[in-house]
């Protein structure tokens, strides 16, 4: 029986995360014979193996280890039987309902040309973790970046688009492919209900550092796309803490130089990372102050990666 969908995930020595989406896959409320799971790994990394949960139509696709994500999305999707390929990521694990979702939203638009995104949370299971310097993603509508953590379209679409754009090394194939959708007629789509859960990666100060360093590769994305620039603070920053951390950076070197009223330009940036959403608290004001330096380092690592693929593409961007 043909597949109506088709999951398509990159993994790459991540056994345990892919049980654990595999397992998510499995448990799905749209019956598997109506959807399959291609996983793409890096040829290096054929003798890794989470098993596939019974019943689960998963098969695995080799792509060389130095091939771009984007390349190796495209070996995924091409091999996909299904009218609609989503999109996810090793480290995820859709709800129940995702597949379901994803399916009722594209026929309810008529089963034509669709940019389908869904929500993104920390995983519950792993949300006390999220502290410090710790990630994860969280997409509450739609994303002007559409993430591939949870993102669909037909395949028929993505033939036409040519799929993801292989030049993208770093990072931002996803929002290129996306923008390229809307501009070639696709409409976008949000399903409230396909909600996935993002695993929280625990990082300290070097670990982090060394992922903010793929910030080199936004560039790109500004200079083939100048509307996305409408998404960023003042059209130059391309997230509000590069902002902040600069200005906090010029303040301290006031300060340095005598000008303790320098000191006032930190604000801004402490605010950014003081969690409102939590009650205050003499332990939450310690905890913030305790991460508030490897959050900044990591920033300044951030923007410095930034302006340098800034300069490499030839845009401006902090």
């Amino acid at each position: 029986m043909v597949p109506q969908v088709t999951v398509v995930v990159l993994t790459r020595r991540r056994e345990t995360r892919l049980a654990f989406l595999l397992d998510a896959l499995a448990a799905q409320t749209l019956p598997t014979e109506d959807f399959e799971v291609i996983v793409v790994r890096d040829g290096d990394d054929a003798e890794q193996r989470a098993e596939t949960p019974p019943g689960l139509r998963a098969r695995v696709v080799l792509a060389g280890p130095r091939e771009s994500l984007g390349a190796k999305r495209n070996i995924g999707w091409r091999e996909a039987q299904g009218s609609l390929v989503a999109f996810t990521d090793d480290d995820c694990r859709p709800s129940p309902g995702w597949l379901a979702e994803l399916l009722s939203a594209w026929e309810a638009g008529g089963g034509g040309d669709i940019l389908l995104q869904g929500p993104v949370g920390a995983d519950p299971d792993e949300a006390h973790l999220l502290t410090g310097l710790s990630r994860s993603l969280s997409v509450a509508g739609p994303s002007p970046w559409f993430q591939t953590a949870n993102l669909a379209l037909p395949r028929a679409l993505l033939e036409r688009l040519g799929g993801f754009d292989p030049g993208f090394e770093l990072m931002g194939e996803d929002t290129d492919l996306g923008l390229r959708a809307l501009e070639a007629g696709a409409e976008p789509a949000f399903a409230e209900g396909a909600l996935v859960h993002h695993a929280v990666h625990v990082a300290n100060v070097w670990t982090a550092s060394r992922a903010a360093a793929r910030a080199r590769g936004a560039a790109r994305v500004f200079r083939r796309h100048p509307r996305a620039r409408r998404e960023i603070p003042l059209g130059l920053f391309w997230k509000r803490s590069h902002a902040t951390a600069l200005l906090a950076l010029a303040g301290i070197a006031a300060a340095a130089g005598g000008r303790r009223s320098g000191l006032l330009a930190l604000l801004p940036y402490v605010l950014d990372n003081y969690d409102r959403g939590r009650p205050a608290s003499p332990r939450h004001l310690a905890a913030v102050a305790a991460f508030l330096p490897g959050r900044f380092a990591v920033d300044l690592v951030e923007t410095a990666a930034t302006v340098r693929g800034a300069v490499e593409a030839r845009t401006p961007l902090a």
